[in-house]
């Protein structure tokens, strides 16, 4: 399964990076929207897990941050408050909406984010990215809170541990704050 996972994972990047050659970020905003459907109706974050070039992105970073033997740091307490997803969730609307009016065009927010979470994951655990920051995960993680056909999902939503545990599965025995072994293999 985890094998599937990552060829889905892998086919979702190169149809990002080819519909950002082109200009086409738009029909990736599509699709994510049409994403959307999965945590509102079945409590499971598809995006997340096997679609969102951001966390494909991260897993090459924990991966390559396990060959260089980097630790993890504890996140800065500022980032802790809860607030900052929703920030970062206005922003990225901001900026989406002032691009196309102002500009013209779709700027590619899309690349800030996945610069930001690459040089995050770099100093700190990639669930303070995802839970902390994620812009795109936010509206996942509260539609899966009330999904609408999974009692199931809607408590495993409700009892999230943190992405890697509740979204990838991965690091159920590890102790809090140890890098869950969920690189690309």
């Amino acid at each position: 399964m985890k094998q599937k996972i990552m060829l889905a994972r892998l086919a979702f990047a190169a149809l990002f990076i080819v519909l950002l050659t082109r200009g086409a970020l738009m029909a990736w905003l599509l699709l994510y929207a049409v994403s959307l459907v999965f945590p509102l109706l079945f409590g499971k974050r598809v995006y997340c897990m096997a679609v969102c070039p951001i966390n494909t992105l991260m897993l090459g970073v924990v991966w390559l941050k396990g060959k260089l033997k980097l630790k993890d740091s504890p996140p800065p307490k500022w980032l802790t408050r809860g607030t900052w997803a929703w920030i970062s969730l206005g922003v990225t609307v901001a900026l989406f909406i002032l691009s196309r009016r102002v500009l013209e065009r779709t700027m590619p927010v899309m690349l800030l984010w996945l610069a930001v979470a690459a040089l995050l994951t770099l100093r700190y655990h990639p669930d303070v990215f995802h839970d902390l920051l994620c812009p795109y995960g936010l509206p996942q993680r509260l539609l899966a809170r009330v999904s609408l056909k999974s009692e199931e999902g809607r408590r495993a939503a409700r009892n999230y541990r943190g992405f890697t545990a509740s979204v990838l599965q991965a690091g159920k025995n590890k102790a809090p704050g140890k890098m869950p072994e969920a690189g690309p293999r």
